[in-house]
């Protein structure tokens, strides 16, 4: 049964094929058939032509592109080229400016190692013949030591520092300060320095910190000061005239000034003491040049009637407790028992400590005075009550 109607499906279907080929070859054959199969030819012929003059318009397109392109490549190798050529002329003349800076700085090193060695023989020359100077077998000072230095050579004299060898506007002062090379006189700045002159000039605030404390006591340690920095400098030769201020100005509060009868004498002096340690602070020592110590002290402090009072810019001096004239004469360091230890030294931590313990010690203690000081004026106010 099944092999049947398989065999009618079939049939079927060969029966349907035969009439579908009869019916197109029917069709075919019309003319209305031939027809449309020329007009699919000329539609496929117009869009053949078509097709080709759009490929053609975009060859040409494309083709034109690729000459712009090319010519745009032709012009960046150019430039590539020019920008190389450029490089390597930048790095030929970085080269010779290279060599030339080479050849420039070995001139300069032979002209520098040349004026090295003419310094040298200079100061070779010089320390020599300052060695002779201090050992008496010239009497005349290196030239080199004569020389006069001017901080504004252009300007008017400052009349303070001509006076006092002081500014409080130090090289900025608007006014010429001159400097000798050498001269008989030291000056150590603030090389005196005390709880009195460094706290006197508190403000309004702070008054009450000296109410315990009195000149006198500055005055005895301004007495061991002196009789310990005398023998020192006098190692060096005659001491004419040692001067030390007690004004509150900073720029002359402490300044010691120190006067020799020669030339030799202040120069083997500062070689020997400039940049050395005393009393925890380290020397700076320099030559100064006073018109007269006339014109340099204050004439109104011996009477005590100065206006300014130790704010003055001249110098107000600590009273000598020994005449340099006498002390000139004797030959033995004088005998004295210091309160306060004034020691050179060349390394200043210990004395520093110390000086930190003592200047604690000074002020724990007139902090305690000023506290029974109080007390006492308060009970004495009841009692009278």
């Amino acid at each position: 049964m099944g092999r049947h109607t398989e065999w009618r499906n079939m049939v079927k279907k060969e029966r349907r094929r035969r009439i579908r080929t009869l019916k197109a070859k029917q069709i075919e054959s019309s003319l209305e058939y031939q027809m449309w199969c020329k007009n699919q030819e000329a539609l496929e012929l117009l869009e053949a032509e078509q097709i080709e003059k759009s490929n053609k318009i975009e060859n040409d397109k494309w083709i034109q592109a690729e000459l712009e392109s090319l010519q745009q490549w032709k012009k960046i190798q150019i430039k590539n080229e020019s920008l190389l050529q450029n490089k390597l002329q930048q790095l030929a003349k970085l080269k010779l400016e290279w060599e030339m800076e080479k050849q420039r700085k070995e001139r300069e090193a032979e002209r520098l190692k040349e004026i090295e060695d003419e310094n040298r023989k200079r100061q070779d020359i010089f320390m020599n013949n300052l060695e002779k100077f201090l050992n008496g077998d010239i009497m005349e000072p290196p030239q080199e030591l004569l020389i006069l230095y001017e901080s504004k050579p252009n300007c008017e004299p400052c009349p303070f520092f001509t006076k006092t060898a002081c500014c409080r506007f130090g090289d900025e002062c608007s006014r010429n300060h001159k400097y000798p090379g050498i001269s008989k006189i030291l000056l150590a700045a603030n090389m005196f320095g005390h709880f009195g002159l460094e706290n006197a000039n508190y403000n309004e605030y702070d008054t009450d910190i000296m109410l315990e404390y009195e000149d006198r006591d500055t005055y005895k340690d301004f007495k061991d000061f002196f009789l310990d920095i005398l023998p020192e400098f006098q190692k060096f030769g005659k001491v004419v005239e040692l001067k030390v201020c007690n004004n509150y100005e900073r720029h002359l509060r402490g300044n010691t000034y120190v006067e020799y009868a020669d030339v030799r004498s202040a120069v083997q002096a500062y070689r020997a003491l400039h940049s050395r340690w005393y009393g925890g602070k380290q020397l700076s020592l320099q030559f100064c040049h006073l018109l007269s110590w006339n014109y340099a002290i204050c004439g109104l402090q011996s009477s005590k009637r100065c206006p300014k009072g130790r704010a003055c810019n001249f110098l107000h001096v600590f009273k000598n407790p020994v005449r340099l004239q006498e002390e000139n004469r004797r030959s033995e360091r004088p005998r004295w028992t210091p309160s306060r230890s004034w020691r050179w030294s060349e390394s200043p931590e210990r004395f520093v400590i110390k000086d930190k313990e003592i200047k604690r010690h000074s002020s724990s203690n007139s902090e305690r005075n000023h506290r029974r000081h109080r007390s006492r004026r308060s009970s004495s106010y009841r009692k009278r009550d």
